[in-house]
C-alpha cells in the first residue's frame, strides 16, 4: 500500500515531545559558538539563531491491529532561521549560507567538517512514548530579502519522520 503524501492528523503530544527533542539535537550542533544557542521561535530583531516548527507534529499513516496495537507514522517539519546583520556583504552571506549547509548535513547524520575536526551525528534524540525517529531530511536553504536596515533571514527547512506506536483500547 502506498504512503498517504497528506497528513491525516496530528500527533499533539508529538509536538511536545518533538519541539524539545529538536531544540536539544539542534544545541548539539558542534558548530555553534561558545554561548550560542539555537531557540525556539525566539529571535533578536537583528540577529540569531531559531528554529521554528510550521505545522505541528503530522500523522501520515495510522494502522490498527486486531489487538489494538497502533503504528503510525508521522512528520515534524520545522525551518532552522538565521537572521543575520550585513547581508549587503558577500562574505557574511557565505559565512551564513555555509553554517546552515554544515548544521543541516550534521542533523542528517551526514559526515561535515568543523574547525579542521570531522564531526558526525551518531546517534538521534530519543524520544518518549513510543515514539522513534527513523529519518531526518533537509531542503535546500534559501535566503529572503534584505530589509531596510541590512538584516536578511536565511531558512533552512528540515523534516524529522517518526513512528508512534501505542495501544488504542
Amino acid at each position: 500500500m502506498p504512503e498517504n503524501n497528506q497528513p491525516i492528523g496530528t500527533d499533539a503530544t508529538g509536538f511536545d515531545i518533538l519541539t524539545q527533542a529538536i531544540r536539544d539535537l539542534l544545541n548539539r550542533f558542534p558548530g555553534l559558538e561558545d554561548g550560542e544557542e539555537i531557540l525556539y521561535e525566539t529571535l533578536a530583531a537583528d540577529g540569531g539563531i531559531a528554529f521554528s516548527n510550521n505545522a505541528g507534529a503530522l500523522v501520515y499513516t495510522d494502522r490498527e491491529d486486531i489487538c489494538g496495537n497502533v503504528r503510525q507514522t508521522c512528520r515534524y517539519p520545522f525551518f532552522v532561521v538565521y537572521r543575520a546583520a550585513e547581508a549587503a556583504r558577500e562574505a557574511k552571506n557565505l559565512s551564513v549560507q555555509e553554517f546552515l549547509d554544515t548544521l543541516g548535513k550534521w542533523v542528517c547524520g551526514e559526515p561535515v567538517t568543523i574547525h579542521g575536526v570531522s564531526e558526525r551525528l551518531t546517534n538521534r534524540p530519543v524520544l518518549t512514548n513510543g515514539r522513534r525517529i527513523t529519518r531526518i531530511t533537509r531542503d535546500n536553504l534559501y535566503a529572503s530579502d534584505p530589509g531596510t536596515k541590512g538584516i536578511q533571514d536565511w531558512v533552512l527547512p528540515v523534516t524529522v519522520e517518526y513512528t508512534n506506536e501505542f495501544e488504542r483500547w
